[in-house]
């Protein structure tokens, strides 16, 4: 650009900047913005800049006077008239994004009888919407905008932008936090997982306190899946629980072709012999062990030990140990088929280690796609009380008859019509 062409168009920034708007033209932008034109077909409408009107609209929106957009649901072919929305307690007269979502989702029910899916936009959500937000934030206090943005789409389907949910927990009182990726001067990271479930097991021990009293937790994680196999609340780390923990775990899911461990004495002994070390050596399975005073190597098991401080010990109070000892097995139900993993692709650990990832993946995107207002039970999120633990299904999938027994599927026969 030549220095001309840029005193010319300074200048014409500078006129922008220095003219007087009425007050009706500033309410013409603002509506025109509201009606969802770009900022920028407004600016050069109205001769002025697009940081007056971002002033603008950020002004508006703090004093209740932003005009809303008109935007009344189309349920079966035909336009709904809705009701005005109850004034926001603000006193403005103006009702809130949250009344006219709500108004929206319940003239749409009225009218269909059913539930409908939730509004999406760009500057709203749906009234369904934030409350699966809100719950699933009070659920995993820990959880960031964009994890639970992988709940919403892998239990309902929903595609739902980043900053809209983080704006939602800031409206709600929360506090928006920022993790790095990696501790501070950490060497580059380099990020493997295991080719395949039971490939390598991780074990750690976690210290909780309860009841005034040390107590020791210990995880086995499937690393592929990020699956929790086993687990015991114990009083000492001793390589007898360990084994006990093994045995169970290899029972229920099979035997893993290696683990890896630190180097705690439950774990590793130097000059003596250890019975975990014996049971290693007579089940065939490879001991890998890290390297002292590096933690990076288990990260995938101490992610799940701070889930577990995070979101069920500073948050329940246990007055026993037979308490704790259900509510970690519920924490860890939970952990393993209802809640989604951001470092496995938004799948749960169970989808991984039961191998059906291929199916889930298609059956979420097209959902997510098409937005259908009813629900596969295969994806959704399914509420079973504490106590129980659903382990045997015989459904139909279409032309098919299928037995599915702890997340192993098996056709019983086909009908052809």
């Amino acid at each position: 650009m030549s220095g001309r062409r840029k005193k010319q168009r300074f200048a014409a920034e500078e006129r922008k900047r220095r003219r007087q708007f009425t007050a009706e033209e500033r309410k013409r932008a603002l509506e025109d913005l509201a009606a969802g034109k770009m900022p920028g077909q407004v600016a050069d409408g109205l001769g002025c800049s697009r940081e007056i009107l971002r002033l603008w609209r950020k002004a508006a929106e703090a004093d209740g006077t932003m005009p809303l957009a008109k935007q009344p649901p189309i349920v079966a072919g035909k336009k709904k008239t809705i009701a005005p929305a109850t004034p926001s307690p603000a006193g403005q007269g103006q009702p809130t994004t949250a009344d006219v979502d709500q108004a929206i989702v319940a003239a749409a029910s009225a009218a269909t009888g059913s539930k409908p899916a939730p509004l999406v936009g760009p500057s709203q959500l749906g009234a369904a919407e934030i409350d699966a937000i809100l719950r699933y934030k009070k659920r995993h206090p820990s959880m960031g905008p964009a994890q639970i943005g992988a709940q919403l789409k892998r239990f309902h389907g929903w595609r739902t932008a980043v900053r809209a949910i983080g704006r939602v927990l800031v409206n709600n009182g929360y506090k928006l936090e920022h993790r790095g990726s990696r501790p501070e001067g950490d060497e580059d990271p380099h990020r493997w997982e295991a080719p395949h479930r039971n490939a390598i097991w991780q074990l750690d021990f976690a210290e909780l306190f309860l009841v005034g009293e040390r107590r020791q937790l210990l995880i086995i994680e499937d690393d592929f899946s990020r699956f929790i196999v086993g687990h015991r609340l114990v009083e000492h780390p001793t390589s007898e629980v360990v084994v006990e923990v093994m045995r169970e775990a290899i029972r229920r899911h099979g035997k893993p072709e290696s683990v890896y461990t630190d180097r705690g004495g439950a774990f590793l002994a130097w000059g003596d012999r250890t019975s975990f070390g014996d049971f290693l050596e007579a089940e065939l399975i490879d001991h890998h062990v890290g390297r002292s005073y590096h933690p990076q190597g288990r990260g995938k098991v101490e992610a799940v030990i701070h889930s577990v401080r995070r979101e069920l010990w500073e948050t329940t109070h246990f007055d026993s140990v037979e308490a704790a000892e259900k509510g970690l097995a519920a924490f860890f139900r939970d952990y393993n088929h209802r809640r989604a993993h951001m470092g496995i692709d938004g799948l749960t650990p169970a989808d991984r280690f039961f191998g059906r990832w291929e199916e889930v993946r298609q059956e979420v995107e097209a959902r997510a796609r098409h937005r259908p207002l009813g629900a596969d039970p295969r994806i959704t999120e399914e509420r079973l009380p504490e106590d129980q633990v659903e382990v045997v299904r015989l459904m139909f999938v279409g032309d098919r008859l299928e037995l599915r027994l702890l997340g192993h599927t098996s056709i019983l026969s086909t009908t052809r019509s």
